[in-house]
């Protein structure tokens, strides 16, 4: 929540001038003082305290790359199901249906990463396409995809692998999949 504190220097015109100690008028804490010579009157310097404390948010650590465990069947069943609606939130206008999924990945606490090809179906074509992608997952929830094929991604494949090496053994599961598929990729 933000809050706008209004300064003005000069003092609030609404506010009339109060009688302070020994007899000296003051307005809004500044003490009225006679004006030194060269005719500049000094004030004191003004001290805003806010009613609520900042917020400070703190980046959540990365899980330490020891902590990497291969993903099993029942993880990647759950993961297909988060991939059919993530690809259908993130491109509504271009993924009718996703028909299958295959790869390799790891899990590490709440977060997964996988590399994989994916069987979908787009809106108007009846053959399906089968493209190559690397995807993070967090919370069973795709959160970043990256298609090796695309020339235009939101995320680049490339630095995804760098981002996501301290949790995950990226480039490892990268190059051992491209061995796998005969791809043309490597790391």
């Amino acid at each position: 929540m933000a809050k706008v504190i209004k300064f003005n220097p000069r003092g609030d015109d609404n506010k009339k001038p109060q009688k302070g100690e020994k007899g000296k008028e003051t307005h809004q804490g500044f003490e009225n003082q006679k004006p030194k010579s060269g005719g500049v009157k000094e004030q004191p310097k003004k001290v805003i305290k806010l009613e609520q404390k900042p917020q400070i948010v703190t980046k959540k650590e990365d899980l330490p790359l020891e902590n990497a465990k291969p993903l099993t069947e029942e993880d990647f069943q759950k993961l297909f199901e988060a991939l059919k609606e993530g690809l259908k939130r993130l491109y509504p206008s271009q993924v009718e249906d996703v028909l299958g999924f295959f790869g390799l990945g790891e899990k590490n606490g709440d977060k997964a990463f996988v590399v994989g090809v994916v069987s979908w179906k787009r809106y108007g074509v009846e053959q399906p396409y089968m493209s190559t992608m690397v995807g993070i997952f967090e919370n069973n929830r795709l959160e970043k995809v990256s298609f090796l094929e695309a020339k235009n991604n939101y995320w680049d494949w490339e630095v995804l692998l760098k981002t996501h090496k301290k949790e995950f053994h990226t480039e490892e599961l990268f190059n051992k999949f491209m061995e796998l598929v005969r791809g043309q990729f490597r790391v």
